[in-house]
């Protein structure tokens, strides 16, 4: 029993430190940017080690807010983690919005997909949601960047790797597609970035009073080609 509590006590004390280092660190940008804590939205503040050395830090600094509104600069920073030098960033006002479709989560990705052999790439991963009953709505966006010295460069802007649509009467009927991606780099490209193909899984469900009346399901594909610095769809 004594040595189990003592994991415990071990596990709760290395938890704590890395929560108040990784809170120290963002201090630390967040001075060097010149940005006060609550200008930002703080719950959606990442701080994602990558290395012993460094780590991603994204910083959603709030430029509007108004009632059921707001606009946000994105701030996403690769940093020295002993003393919070800036080694790349990336920077764009006006980057997200929340609105009657609102933010519902953040997440920050390292090496999400291998699309060039010379470049580190970092993806954001955005969740949004609408709060209609009659007209539910979801959306997961996917933003790329790849790391060019000082520079993270955006080659992929809010790419739609799942959503799902409805339309119902408020209840329990009604109608529901949803959309599901997968990315898969086509390593054999010729060029510097890789082809993307993307396979979207597209399923059409009806309801009626709570029960399951149909279910479509339908598969297509599309390829991203990397042109004049960021993916496009090749058609």
């Amino acid at each position: 029993m004594k040595n189990w509590t003592l994991i415990l006590l071990l596990s709760f004390n290395l938890t704590s430190y890395a929560q108040e280092s990784s809170q120290n660190l963002v201090d630390k940008v967040l001075t060097i940017l010149k940005i006060e804590k609550e200008a930002c939205l703080t719950d959606f503040i990442i701080e994602k080690p990558i290395s012993d050395s460094e780590s991603i830090i994204l910083i959603p600094e709030v430029l509007e807010k108004e009632e059921g509104y707001i606009s946000i600069n994105a701030h996403v920073l690769i940093v020295n983690r002993t003393n919070a030098e800036i080694k790349s960033r990336f920077f764009e006002k006006e980057s997200w919005y929340s609105d009657a479709i609102r933010l519902n989560k953040i997440e920050v990705l390292y090496q999400p997909y291998i699309i060039s052999q010379n470049y580190e790439t970092v993806g954001i991963v955005i969740d949004y949601y609408g709060s209609s009953r009659v007209n539910p709505y979801e959306s997961t966006e996917l933003s790329l960047f790849v790391r060019n010295g000082a520079t993270l460069e955006r080659v992929l802007k809010d790419f739609s790797i799942s959503q799902l649509n409805g339309e119902t009467d408020g209840m329990s009927s009604g109608e529901y597609i949803e959309h599901e991606k997968t990315i898969s780099p086509i390593i054999n490209s010729l060029s510097e970035f890789y082809d993307l193909s993307i396979t979207d899984t597209i399923t059409t469900t009806v309801m009626e009073d709570g029960t399951e009346k149909s279910v479509k399901t339908v598969t297509t594909t599309e390829t991203l080609k990397y042109k004049n610095g960021e993916y496009k769809n090749s058609f």
